[in-house]
């Protein structure tokens, strides 16, 4: 007979595994707004994370000249989802650095 907590605990694990299980990044695509984040990080640009206390959150792009670019939220968020980017998780303003999947992927788009 197996326990109810048992049970409970491995339909919690299932579930954790389930999300982490996805299609390879190739196949979902790039958005054009993605695909240039990628291009700009592999050309020297830092992507930023910059956190508030409020709560707020946005993501900076600072190429190596030029003014600073705030991008989407929901396309950073996109690129994380999909392991093409890595966070080194400081506050109150995090560093987004480009994974070696994302340097394949963007290769291949």
């Amino acid at each position: 007979m197996i326990l109810r907590s048992t049970v409970s605990k491995l339909r919690e694990a299932l579930l954790t595994a389930s999300k982490t299980l996805r299609p390879p990044s190739s196949q979902r695509g790039l958005s054009p707004v993605q695909k240039q984040i990628l291009r700009s990080l592999l050309d020297g640009a830092t992507l930023k994370s910059h956190r508030y206390l409020d709560g707020g959150k946005e993501y900076v792009l600072h190429p190596l000249y030029g003014d600073a670019t705030q991008v989407p939220l929901q396309e950073v968020q996109g690129l994380e989802e999909q392991g093409l980017l890595l966070s080194n998780h400081k506050f109150p303003a995090a560093t987004l650095y480009l994974s070696q999947q994302g340097r394949r992927v963007y290769e291949l788009e």
